[in-house]
């Protein structure tokens, strides 16, 4: 019911301004013809079937008979020519119009724009054949003057569209919306609005009094006006410049139509087509600029909305986030107590992807960020910062409420159960909390220690939330992890990695020795430290890469560069990072074109745990490199899980035993097994066996037994420098 009377008050409103815009151009403008200088009702009644639809048209044909009641008596014969000659010529034009643009007419748009115009060319041309038809029937104008009435009345329709209907269709749009435009740019202030008000006033009554003196003056300073609106076009709000240019047409043609300051009526159809060519041009032109800036600009917001806002949950970006959280920094007094951010990073979420698809794992984000949204308070601002990975701020709250919200937040991620298919999937979360200090910080700083604290609850086993606190030794622990990266760029930087080889011993006589190349890191005291204290630290954060290319680099140079170390084999370990890197390969395939040394000499050392975790990878991998002679080995074998089943795929030279199988395979029957059957697969498949960590020669004995063909360890060589090993080789 409401809406009905809603839709009875606008339709009684949009005939009072027909009815009104028609006083204005027949009784408010008094022309010496009988055909008017301009028609804003066609304006009116363009815009309302464009907003509303064809179904409205109702509200011409009673606007004209009340216009011919109340403002501009006609012959009865004439009438319904009029009625007719609106009403017909409106709906042609509005369903062109929808034909040609569809309903984005609406929508303020250049190419919106130029539709509408050709539809107002055919609404002028339909209405002025039938009107002006209507006026020889009914005697109004002699036949010589036929002509002229429809050329001019063809005019009068065309300019009162073109200044009215674009105004119409942006305040209706506005209404029904609440505000003046669709997207919330930001425009002029209403200081400069009042200065162009004034400004534009000001050129007005210059224009005014110029053409008082010679209509030539009016001519020449025509471009104030234009001016005038093209600097509104490129300042203020679309609607404020359709307003304008509207008001600047009625204020043209009252002071027309009143002989006003030199201006006066044109006599003759040529010259009234020039004048409203000329003030056509003066609307469209300001208006058109208007909606071409207006969408550069909101192309451009809603590019920088789409960057702080994550498409797939809804939720704020990492942009985003990062620019409150700098915000919120900023406006903190220099000491000020309150404000947390923390990080959160889903448990184990690979295996969603891997398990029920990427797809699936899109829609288990989504769904867990809305969980986590819904037990947030409206105050606390949630983000998505990466694939897995949330952020959370807290302006102004203590440390006990940030961690009592987060408590609540990792209890529904634990509850929570995504379902795909004929999976169910239980999800939990690691939630890492920095409270603000006291003194100024940075988001770098904030986000480096929420991560730390994130990562170290990860370590203890996930589901669990740890405050980053000088107390908390899980946090303590992450932080020197940190500090190794420093540590590791810097040696990376300054050449600070020492490379050691140790033998690996073959049972059978072989024309060349092999040595695998092991790492270690030069401390400030000198001391070699191994990889197991900074390589983790690397691994975590994406430098085992770098560390593997330095490795081969070096290795090689070696091989290059001593020919005492010609003939000799090494073996390289590659970290999983490095096996998964898109760009290794053509690292190495340069690395060895430019290298004198044969590639048969090398062997790249891939754990199996890794390489069963991209396989098609290591596959293309090992194929690759091995067409140029490159030789692999499959490190630690027997730790992964399936690992028999993988062999096939895996086309590696040598399988290294892990040294927990060798070190006490003469006394666990389970070992002994396992190495026996780890020989046999060997055997089978044509590959040679290395066993590890081989520490008393006795065990070396026993290997050699079960087949074994080569041993590594302690036993029988301890890790040297190259330079040392260089003796040893030659």
């Amino acid at each position: 019911m409401s809406t009905d009377r809603a839709s009875a008050l606008r339709f009684l409103i949009y005939v009072a301004l027909y009815v009104v815009a028609a006083e204005f151009a027949v009784v408010f403008v008094v022309l010496p013809t009988d055909v008017t200088l301009i028609w804003p009702s066609a304006g009116i009644a363009y815009a309302v079937l464009v907003y509303h639809g064809p179904r409205w048209w109702p509200v011409i044909p009673i606007g004209i008979l009340l216009t011919h009641l109340l403002v501009t008596p006609a012959p009865w014969i004439f009438i319904p020519f009029s009625a007719a000659s609106n009403t017909i010529a409106t709906l042609v034009a509005v369903t062109l119009a929808e034909r040609i643009g569809g309903r984005e007419l609406v929508t303020l748009r250049v190419g919106s724009g130029f539709v509408l115009l050709v539809g107002g060319a055919v609404s002028a041309s339909i209405s002025a054949l039938i009107g002006v038809s209507g006026m020889l029937l009914a005697a109004m104008v002699p036949p010589h003057d036929a002509i002229y009435a429809i050329g001019k009345w063809f005019a009068g329709d065309l300019f009162g569209i073109i200044v009215v209907t674009p105004f119409t269709l942006m305040m209706l749009r506005s209404i029904d919306r609440g505000s003046l435009v669709d997207t919330p740019l930001d425009f002029a202030g209403r200081s400069e609005k009042i200065l162009w008000l004034v400004a534009s006033a000001a050129g007005m009554l210059i224009i005014t009094e110029a053409s008082s003196a010679s209509p030539a003056y009016a001519l020449g300073l025509s471009f104030l006006p234009l001016a005038f609106l093209l600097w509104s076009s490129l300042r203020f709000e679309p609607i404020l410049t359709a307003g304008f240019t509207m008001l600047f047409a009625f204020a043209v043609v009252t002071l027309i139509g009143l002989g006003i300051g030199g201006f006066s009526a044109p006599t003759g159809l040529l010259e009234t087509f020039i004048l409203l060519l000329l003030l056509s041009v003066m609307a469209v032109v300001p208006q058109l600029v208007a909606a071409a800036n207006y969408r550069v600009r909101a192309a451009a917001f809603d590019m920088l909305q789409r960057a702080r806002t994550d498409r797939l949950t809804g939720l704020p970006s990492r942009t985003s986030f990062e620019e409150t959280l700098a915000q919120t920094l900023t406006a903190r007094p220099e000491i000020a107590h309150g404000g947390a951010i923390a990080y959160v990073d889903m448990d184990e979420f690979k295996l969603v992807n891997d398990t029920a698809s990427h797809a699936a794992g899109d829609e288990a984000i989504r769904q867990i960020a809305s969980v986590m949204r819904s037990k947030l308070p409206d105050d606390v601002l949630l983000a998505r910062l990466g694939a897995d990975e949330f952020g959370i701020l807290w302006p102004d709250a203590d440390l006990l409420r940030a961690e009592a919200d987060a408590r609540e937040l990792r209890i529904a991620v634990a509850e929570f159960r995504f379902a795909h298919a004929d999976h169910v999937f239980a999800l939990t979360a690691s939630i890492g909390i920095v409270p603000f200090p006291a003194r100024r910080t940075t988001v770098a700083e904030l986000f480096a220690q929420a991560d730390t604290a994130c990562y170290a609850a990860k370590e203890l086993g996930g589901n669990r939330i740890e405050v980053q606190s000088p107390d908390n030794p899980a946090v303590v622990e992450r932080t020197a992890a940190m500090g190794w990266i420093v540590r590791i760029n810097d040696a990376l930087q300054n050449d600070r990695f020492d490379l050691y080889g140790q033998r690996i011993l073959a049972f059978k006589p072989e024309p060349f020795e092999t040595f695998e190349i092991l790492l270690r890191l030069r401390g400030d005291d000198g001391e070699a430290l191994l990889p197991g204290r900074f390589i983790p630290a690397a691994e975590r954060f994406q430098l085992a890469g770098r560390i593997d290319r330095h490795v081969i680099d070096r290795s090689l140079r070696w091989l290059e560069t001593d020919p005492r170390a010609r003939g000799v084999h090494l073996n390289i370990n590659l970290s999983a990072s490095t096996l998964a890197d898109e760009d290794f390969s053509q690292f190495l395939r340069q690395r060895l074109k430019s290298s004198s040394i044969d590639p048969a000499q090398i062997c790249l050392e891939i754990t199996e745990t890794s390489a069963v975790r991209d396989l098609d990878h290591a596959r293309q991998l090992i194929s690759q490199f091995k067409a140029i002679g490159v030789r692999f080995a499959l490190d630690d074998f027997g730790t992964g899980f399936c690992s028999f089943a993988y062999l096939r795929d895996l086309d590696v030279d040598v399988f290294k035993i892990d040294g927990s199988f060798v070190r006490d395979f003469d006394k666990n029957e389970l070992s002994m097994a396992i190495v026996k059957s780890i020989v046999e697969i060997a055997r089978v498949l044509g590959k040679r066996t290395v066993a590890e960590s081989v520490e008393d020669p006795r065990l070396g004995r026993g290997l050699q037994e079960l087949g074994v063909d080569a041993v590594q360890g302690f036993a029988y060589h301890r890790p040297e420098p190259l330079r040392l090993l260089l003796a040893q080789a030659a």
